[in-house]
Protein backbone atom coordinates (compact mmCIF):
# COMPACT_ATOMS: atom_id res chain seq x y z
CA UNK A 1 0.00 0.00 0.00
CA UNK A 2 1.37 3.14 -1.02
CA UNK A 3 2.96 5.65 2.16
CA UNK A 4 -0.26 8.21 1.16
CA UNK A 5 -2.66 5.21 1.89
CA UNK A 6 -1.27 4.14 5.46
CA UNK A 7 -1.09 7.61 6.17
CA UNK A 8 -4.80 8.20 5.36
CA UNK A 9 -5.64 4.75 7.44
CA UNK A 10 -3.67 5.80 10.66
CA UNK A 11 -5.09 9.35 10.16
CA UNK A 12 -8.70 7.06 9.89
CA UNK A 13 -8.32 5.34 13.05
CA UNK A 14 -6.91 8.14 15.12
CA UNK A 15 -10.54 10.13 14.30
CA UNK A 16 -12.32 6.45 14.80
CA UNK A 17 -11.26 6.09 18.34
CA UNK A 18 -11.92 10.08 19.24
CA UNK A 19 -15.58 9.61 17.65
CA UNK A 20 -18.06 10.02 20.86
CA UNK A 21 -20.22 7.22 19.19
CA UNK A 22 -17.49 5.05 18.61
CA UNK A 23 -16.18 5.06 22.09
CA UNK A 24 -20.00 5.28 23.46
CA UNK A 25 -20.35 1.83 21.64
CA UNK A 26 -16.43 0.53 22.59
CA UNK A 27 -17.19 1.47 26.44
CA UNK A 28 -20.79 -0.54 26.27
CA UNK A 29 -19.18 -3.41 24.75
CA UNK A 30 -16.93 -3.38 27.47
CA UNK A 31 -18.92 -3.05 29.85
CA UNK A 32 -21.60 -5.30 28.84
CA UNK A 33 -19.86 -7.97 26.32
CA UNK A 34 -23.07 -10.04 26.01
CA UNK A 35 -25.17 -7.00 25.38
CA UNK A 36 -26.27 -6.12 21.69
CA UNK A 37 -25.43 -2.17 21.11
CA UNK A 38 -28.58 -0.67 20.73
CA UNK A 39 -29.42 -0.54 17.16
CA UNK A 40 -31.72 2.06 15.31
CA UNK A 41 -35.18 1.78 16.12
CA UNK A 42 -37.22 0.87 12.77
CA UNK A 43 -39.69 3.42 11.48
CA UNK A 44 -43.15 3.46 12.64
CA UNK A 45 -45.30 1.75 10.35
CA UNK A 46 -47.49 3.65 7.63
CA UNK A 47 -51.45 2.95 9.59
CA UNK A 48 -54.30 2.67 7.13
CA UNK A 49 -57.45 3.97 8.25
CA UNK A 50 -61.12 5.09 8.26
CA UNK A 51 -61.85 8.32 7.20
CA UNK A 52 -62.83 10.15 10.22
CA UNK A 53 -60.06 8.40 12.68
CA UNK A 54 -58.79 10.71 15.64
CA UNK A 55 -55.47 9.54 17.80
CA UNK A 56 -55.95 9.92 21.40
CA UNK A 57 -54.28 13.04 21.90
CA UNK A 58 -53.00 15.91 19.13
CA UNK A 59 -49.77 15.49 19.55
CA UNK A 60 -49.83 11.82 18.99
CA UNK A 61 -49.77 10.95 14.83
CA UNK A 62 -52.27 8.58 13.28
CA UNK A 63 -49.28 6.14 12.86
CA UNK A 64 -48.41 6.15 15.85
CA UNK A 65 -51.70 5.98 17.77
CA UNK A 66 -52.45 3.06 15.54
CA UNK A 67 -49.19 0.86 16.65
CA UNK A 68 -49.66 1.76 20.21
CA UNK A 69 -53.50 0.09 20.44
CA UNK A 70 -51.72 -3.23 18.11
CA UNK A 71 -49.52 -3.28 21.48
CA UNK A 72 -51.60 -2.81 23.51
CA UNK A 73 -54.06 -5.53 22.18
CA UNK A 74 -51.52 -8.24 22.55
CA UNK A 75 -50.92 -7.31 26.34
CA UNK A 76 -52.44 -10.31 28.73
CA UNK A 77 -55.28 -9.30 31.34
CA UNK A 78 -51.95 -9.50 33.85
CA UNK A 79 -50.13 -6.99 32.19
CA UNK A 80 -52.60 -4.66 31.22
CA UNK A 81 -53.13 -5.06 36.05
CA UNK A 82 -49.77 -4.43 36.59
CA UNK A 83 -49.78 -1.72 33.82
CA UNK A 84 -52.63 -0.10 35.65
CA UNK A 85 -50.89 -0.20 39.41
CA UNK A 86 -47.23 0.91 38.83
CA UNK A 87 -48.73 4.05 36.47
CA UNK A 88 -51.29 4.79 39.59
CA UNK A 89 -48.82 3.93 42.05
CA UNK A 90 -46.14 6.15 40.77
CA UNK A 91 -48.77 9.15 40.18
CA UNK A 92 -49.28 9.08 43.73
CA UNK A 93 -45.35 8.73 44.66
CA UNK A 94 -45.03 11.85 42.73
CA UNK A 95 -47.15 13.68 44.99
CA UNK A 96 -45.94 12.53 47.88
CA UNK A 97 -42.76 13.13 46.98
CA UNK A 98 -43.38 16.88 45.91
CA UNK A 99 -44.65 17.43 48.90
CA UNK A 100 -41.66 16.43 50.63
CA UNK A 101 -39.62 18.57 49.14
CA UNK A 102 -41.89 21.38 49.05
CA UNK A 103 -42.08 20.94 53.22
CA UNK A 104 -38.90 19.03 54.11
CA UNK A 105 -39.51 19.03 57.36
CA UNK A 106 -42.72 18.28 57.71
CA UNK A 107 -44.17 15.70 60.35
CA UNK A 108 -45.98 12.81 58.86
CA UNK A 109 -48.98 14.17 60.33
CA UNK A 110 -48.95 17.22 58.12
CA UNK A 111 -47.36 15.49 55.00
CA UNK A 112 -50.57 13.09 55.02
CA UNK A 113 -53.16 16.42 55.34
CA UNK A 114 -51.08 17.85 52.43
CA UNK A 115 -51.79 14.99 50.74
CA UNK A 116 -55.80 14.64 51.47
CA UNK A 117 -56.02 18.50 50.56
CA UNK A 118 -54.29 17.64 47.46
CA UNK A 119 -55.60 14.62 46.11
CA UNK A 120 -58.99 14.90 47.65
CA UNK A 121 -60.12 18.73 48.13
CA UNK A 122 -59.73 20.50 51.17
CA UNK A 123 -63.57 20.07 52.23
CA UNK A 124 -62.05 16.29 53.15
CA UNK A 125 -59.39 18.01 55.83
CA UNK A 126 -62.31 18.26 58.70
CA UNK A 127 -64.15 15.63 58.11
CA UNK A 128 -61.22 14.08 58.27
CA UNK A 129 -60.10 15.27 61.24
CA UNK A 130 -61.43 12.55 63.52
CA UNK A 131 -59.66 9.66 62.39
CA UNK A 132 -56.84 8.83 64.51
CA UNK A 133 -53.29 8.65 63.65
CA UNK A 134 -51.97 6.09 60.94
CA UNK A 135 -48.69 6.47 60.75
CA UNK A 136 -47.07 7.19 57.80
CA UNK A 137 -48.82 7.64 54.44
CA UNK A 138 -49.17 4.13 52.95
CA UNK A 139 -48.60 4.22 48.68
CA UNK A 140 -51.42 2.56 47.34
CA UNK A 141 -53.88 2.47 44.27
CA UNK A 142 -57.56 1.73 42.46
CA UNK A 143 -56.88 -2.35 42.31
CA UNK A 144 -55.60 -2.70 46.31
CA UNK A 145 -58.34 -0.58 47.19
CA UNK A 146 -61.15 -2.68 44.84
CA UNK A 147 -60.03 -6.17 46.75
CA UNK A 148 -59.84 -4.40 49.84
CA UNK A 149 -63.12 -3.28 49.62
CA UNK A 150 -64.87 -6.70 47.26
CA UNK A 151 -63.42 -8.44 50.79
CA UNK A 152 -65.32 -6.62 52.80
CA UNK A 153 -68.76 -7.10 50.14
CA UNK A 154 -68.51 -10.33 49.36
CA UNK A 155 -69.00 -12.17 52.84
CA UNK A 156 -71.89 -9.85 53.30
CA UNK A 157 -73.65 -11.07 49.90
CA UNK A 158 -73.75 -7.71 48.08
CA UNK A 159 -73.82 -8.08 44.25
CA UNK A 160 -71.40 -5.01 43.14
CA UNK A 161 -69.05 -4.39 39.41
CA UNK A 162 -66.39 -1.74 38.94
CA UNK A 163 -66.29 0.31 36.49
CA UNK A 164 -65.19 3.81 35.79
CA UNK A 165 -61.60 4.59 34.50
CA UNK A 166 -60.37 0.77 36.03
CA UNK A 167 -62.62 -0.73 33.51
CA UNK A 168 -61.92 1.30 30.81
CA UNK A 169 -57.96 1.12 31.58
CA UNK A 170 -58.11 -2.84 32.09
CA UNK A 171 -60.57 -2.95 28.79
CA UNK A 172 -58.45 0.10 27.12
CA UNK A 173 -56.05 2.63 27.46
CA UNK A 174 -54.76 2.72 30.50
CA UNK A 175 -54.69 6.04 32.96
CA UNK A 176 -54.20 7.09 35.87
CA UNK A 177 -57.15 8.43 38.32
CA UNK A 178 -57.68 9.50 41.79
CA UNK A 179 -60.42 7.09 42.84
CA UNK A 180 -62.23 3.71 41.99
CA UNK A 181 -66.15 4.17 41.29
CA UNK A 182 -68.21 1.03 42.17
CA UNK A 183 -72.09 0.28 41.60
CA UNK A 184 -73.52 -2.02 44.58
CA UNK A 185 -77.25 -3.85 44.98
CA UNK A 186 -77.96 -3.43 48.27
CA UNK A 187 -80.62 -3.11 50.10
CA UNK A 188 -81.46 -1.24 53.16
CA UNK A 189 -81.71 -4.21 55.33
CA UNK A 190 -77.97 -4.51 54.75
CA UNK A 191 -76.63 -1.19 55.18
CA UNK A 192 -75.96 -1.24 59.16
CA UNK A 193 -73.94 -4.58 58.35
CA UNK A 194 -71.62 -2.64 55.15
CA UNK A 195 -71.34 0.28 57.74
CA UNK A 196 -70.12 -1.84 60.85
CA UNK A 197 -67.73 -4.14 58.52
CA UNK A 198 -66.25 -0.90 57.03
CA UNK A 199 -65.85 1.74 59.98
CA UNK A 200 -62.53 -0.27 61.67
CA UNK A 201 -60.25 1.06 58.61
CA UNK A 202 -62.74 3.42 56.31
CA UNK A 203 -64.03 6.72 56.41
CA UNK A 204 -68.19 6.39 55.97
CA UNK A 205 -71.01 8.01 56.39
CA UNK A 206 -73.70 6.47 57.91
CA UNK A 207 -76.55 9.30 56.73
CA UNK A 208 -75.06 9.29 53.42
CA UNK A 209 -75.17 5.66 52.62
CA UNK A 210 -78.84 5.44 53.90
CA UNK A 211 -79.97 8.81 51.71
CA UNK A 212 -77.96 6.77 49.01
CA UNK A 213 -80.19 3.89 48.91
CA UNK A 214 -83.74 5.77 49.65
CA UNK A 215 -82.87 7.92 46.80
CA UNK A 216 -81.65 5.21 44.00
CA UNK A 217 -85.38 4.19 42.75
CA UNK A 218 -85.97 8.00 41.59
CA UNK A 219 -82.23 8.56 40.81
CA UNK A 220 -81.08 5.87 39.39
CA UNK A 221 -77.25 5.82 38.12
CA UNK A 222 -76.68 8.97 39.95
CA UNK A 223 -77.09 8.03 43.81
CA UNK A 224 -73.76 7.62 45.54
CA UNK A 225 -71.99 7.58 48.12
CA UNK A 226 -68.03 8.12 49.45
CA UNK A 227 -66.00 6.10 51.36
CA UNK A 228 -62.05 6.40 52.45
CA UNK A 229 -59.81 4.10 53.03
CA UNK A 230 -57.73 5.72 55.39
CA UNK A 231 -54.29 4.01 55.79
CA UNK A 232 -53.58 5.48 51.96
CA UNK A 233 -56.56 7.78 51.81
CA UNK A 234 -57.62 6.31 48.56
CA UNK A 235 -61.35 7.09 48.11
CA UNK A 236 -64.12 4.97 46.05
CA UNK A 237 -67.16 6.63 44.67
CA UNK A 238 -69.83 4.05 45.38
CA UNK A 239 -73.60 3.86 43.36
CA UNK A 240 -76.41 1.88 44.76
CA UNK A 241 -78.08 0.48 42.00
CA UNK A 242 -81.71 0.42 41.54
CA UNK A 243 -83.73 -2.61 40.77
CA UNK A 244 -86.12 -0.56 38.44
CA UNK A 245 -83.70 0.63 35.90
CA UNK A 246 -83.58 -1.57 32.90
CA UNK A 247 -79.64 -0.79 32.00
CA UNK A 248 -78.37 -1.02 35.92
CA UNK A 249 -79.92 -4.31 35.72
CA UNK A 250 -78.48 -5.47 32.48
CA UNK A 251 -75.05 -4.10 33.65
CA UNK A 252 -75.01 -6.36 36.18
CA UNK A 253 -76.28 -8.61 34.52
CA UNK A 254 -73.46 -8.85 32.28
CA UNK A 255 -70.45 -8.02 34.60
CA UNK A 256 -67.11 -9.85 33.73
CA UNK A 257 -64.98 -11.27 35.88
CA UNK A 258 -61.23 -10.05 34.90
CA UNK A 259 -58.18 -12.11 36.46
CA UNK A 260 -55.44 -10.14 38.52
CA UNK A 261 -53.39 -12.77 38.67
CA UNK A 262 -52.80 -16.28 37.01
CA UNK A 263 -55.37 -18.24 39.55
CA UNK A 264 -58.56 -18.15 38.25
CA UNK A 265 -59.68 -17.46 41.84
CA UNK A 266 -57.82 -14.16 42.27
CA UNK A 267 -59.99 -11.34 39.82
CA UNK A 268 -62.44 -8.47 40.02
CA UNK A 269 -65.91 -7.90 38.49
CA UNK A 270 -66.03 -5.35 35.57
CA UNK A 271 -67.98 -3.34 33.57
CA UNK A 272 -68.26 -5.57 29.81
CA UNK A 273 -66.86 -3.41 27.14
CA UNK A 274 -70.56 -2.70 25.66
CA UNK A 275 -71.25 -0.86 28.85
CA UNK A 276 -68.35 1.18 30.24
CA UNK A 277 -68.90 2.62 26.60
CA UNK A 278 -72.71 3.39 27.29
CA UNK A 279 -71.45 4.30 30.54
CA UNK A 280 -68.82 6.93 29.78
CA UNK A 281 -70.88 7.87 26.73
CA UNK A 282 -73.79 8.92 29.35
CA UNK A 283 -71.37 10.81 32.12
CA UNK A 284 -69.70 12.78 28.87
CA UNK A 285 -73.32 13.83 27.84
CA UNK A 286 -73.87 14.88 31.37
CA UNK A 287 -70.99 17.41 31.62
CA UNK A 288 -71.05 20.25 30.02
CA UNK A 289 -68.82 20.61 26.93
CA UNK A 290 -68.61 17.53 27.48
CA UNK A 291 -65.56 15.67 29.48
CA UNK A 292 -62.25 15.12 27.24
CA UNK A 293 -61.04 12.05 29.90
CA UNK A 294 -64.83 10.76 29.30
CA UNK A 295 -64.14 10.66 25.68
CA UNK A 296 -60.72 9.52 25.64
CA UNK A 297 -61.59 6.56 27.64
CA UNK A 298 -64.26 5.56 25.06
CA UNK A 299 -62.05 5.67 22.18
CA UNK A 300 -59.68 3.65 24.15
CA UNK A 301 -62.02 1.31 24.89
CA UNK A 302 -63.26 0.81 21.15
CA UNK A 303 -59.54 0.88 19.48
CA UNK A 304 -58.69 -2.49 21.48
CA UNK A 305 -61.59 -4.21 21.64
CA UNK A 306 -61.73 -4.00 17.77
CA UNK A 307 -63.89 -6.20 16.20
CA UNK A 308 -65.22 -7.96 19.04
CA UNK A 309 -68.07 -6.03 20.10
CA UNK A 310 -71.88 -6.71 20.60
CA UNK A 311 -72.86 -4.07 17.93
CA UNK A 312 -76.43 -4.97 18.42
CA UNK A 313 -76.43 -4.13 21.97
CA UNK A 314 -74.64 -0.90 21.62
CA UNK A 315 -77.37 0.46 19.27
CA UNK A 316 -79.96 -0.95 21.34
CA UNK A 317 -78.71 0.31 24.10
CA UNK A 318 -77.40 3.80 22.63
CA UNK A 319 -81.08 4.01 20.75
CA UNK A 320 -82.59 3.71 24.47
CA UNK A 321 -80.82 5.93 26.48
CA UNK A 322 -80.61 8.52 23.69
CA UNK A 323 -76.70 8.05 22.84
CA UNK A 324 -76.83 6.95 19.02
CA UNK A 325 -75.36 10.77 17.78
CA UNK A 326 -72.39 10.00 20.69
CA UNK A 327 -72.02 6.42 19.76
CA UNK A 328 -71.39 6.82 16.34
CA UNK A 329 -69.18 9.49 16.76
CA UNK A 330 -66.95 7.45 18.95
CA UNK A 331 -67.20 4.63 16.50
CA UNK A 332 -66.04 6.48 13.75
CA UNK A 333 -63.16 8.50 15.64
CA UNK A 334 -61.96 4.75 17.18
CA UNK A 335 -61.76 3.37 13.17
CA UNK A 336 -64.13 0.96 14.64
CA UNK A 337 -64.47 -2.25 11.96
Amino acid sequence: MPKQGRAQLRTWAIAKENCPQYCLRKNFLTLFPHSPFPTPVPPIPKAIVKLGYQPQSIDTSIDADVLMFQLFRQLTPQQKVQRFCDFNQSVRKLARWGIEMQYPHATTTQIRREFIKRCLGGEWLEILSFSKDWGELVIAEPIELARKIIGILEPLNILYIIGGSVASSLLGESRATQDLDLVINISISQASQLIDAMSDEFYISDSAVIEAISRSTATPRESSFNVIYLPSMEKADIFVMSNHDPFSISVMNRRQFYPLTGSPESGIFIYSPEDIVLQKLSWYKLTPDGSQKQWRDVLGVLKVQQGRLNRAYLNQWGETLKLTDLLEQALLQSGYE
